[in-house]
């Protein structure tokens, strides 16, 4: 059994550094994408598509704040019971590590279990509002003739009562027009339509039905996909043989809680001895890389490979902190 007063101090230790890193890595992601999702809007949206907005930003940046939050925390608290030799007493005591580790592990199981809410469903939620708000703000587009504003990857004007349109392949010229919302983008009818395409050609169109896709595409990504859905899309994608990424993305979402206690856990002994500005930063860094070079390397690996590998690549890393 652990000893009670040792579980109360390294909790209250963990919480309020968890709270800070956690809610100043929301503030970072959260600023970075909303200046980026901001950036791709050819206008400035309303205070009510703003919020949502800001809302859909956070919420999809929130698990891996979760995550970097609680390792840090974790980290703290180890490192307040070294500068205050606690952990020199507890050894002189005869308290094991292995009961130090496992009670590392133990405090960030409950926010493990809060970060897979977030990935199987939060996240996903979070990621298709951002998509909405930013086909609501491009629909609220009225193009002028002051110049050109950009929807998704065309760039429309007003040009002496027509509208003129173009994506650097094709361009045209329409007599009327409506914007409205559709699945991942925005769709573009029009009437009286003239077409230049790059080689050369010239269409004429009566109506015209254009899909203006935002972010360089047209279709729900499998992001903002929540699980059950996403498994529901599996049965298409695995009768065309086009499942391998859609099933990577399943595990992800469920790796990432798996390993926070062992990353907790690895975290807290490297503080035994390193700095925790340098052991949170380098664990989180490290995960990172390990899942962007599997993304990559996916079809080399293997899903169990590449799930196999970042498991018990967290294990070992684990293991080795606490034999140092």
């Amino acid at each position: 059994m652990l000893p009670t007063p040792l579980v109360r101090l390294l909790v209250r230790a963990t919480v309020t550094p968890a709270l800070m890193t956690g809610g100043m890595a929301v503030l970072l992601l959260g600023l970075g994408s909303l200046a980026q999702a901001l950036l791709v809007l050819s206008v400035a949206p309303g205070p009510a598509l703003l919020f949502r907005l800001t809302v859909g930003v956070l919420g999809s940046v929130l698990p891996v704040a979760l995550g970097v939050g609680v390792v840090a925390g974790v980290a703290a608290g180890v490192s307040r019971l070294r500068d205050e030799r606690a952990l020199t007493a507890l050894a002189a005591i005869g308290l094991a590590r292995w009961r130090l580790a496992l009670l590392c592990g133990l405090i960030a199981i409950p926010w493990a279990v809060a970060q897979a809410g977030l990935t199987h469903f939060g996240e996903p939620v979070a990621r298709a509002l951002v998509r909405d708000t930013r086909v609501d703000v491009a629909t609220s587009i009225r193009p002028g003739s002051a110049g050109p504003v950009r929807v998704g990857t065309w760039w429309i004007a007003e040009d002496a009562g027509s509208l003129s349109f173009t994506d650097g392949r094709i361009a045209g010229l329409a007599d009327g027009w409506a914007l409205s919302a559709r699945q991942g983008g925005v769709l573009a009818e029009l009437t009286g339509v003239e077409l230049a395409l790059a080689d050369g050609a010239r269409l004429h169109a009566d109506a015209l039905s254009l899909p203006l896709a935002l972010g360089g595409r047209g279709r729900v990504h499998i992001f903002e996909r929540t699980t059950p859905d996403l498994l529901r899309h599996l049965r298409v994608s695995a009768s065309l043989g086009r499942d391998r990424y859609e099933r990577w993305t399943l595990w992800k979402r469920t790796l990432l809680p798996v390993i926070l206690p062992i990353l907790a856990t690895a975290a807290a002994g490297l503080c035994r001895r390193l700095a925790e500005g340098r052991v949170v930063g380098g664990l989180v860094l490290g995960t990172w890389v390990v899942f962007r070079l599997l993304d990559t390397q996916l079809q080399v690996t293997g899903l169990l490979g590449s799930a196999a590998l970042v498991l018990f690549g967290a294990i070992g890393v684990a293991v080795w902190a606490w034999r140092r």
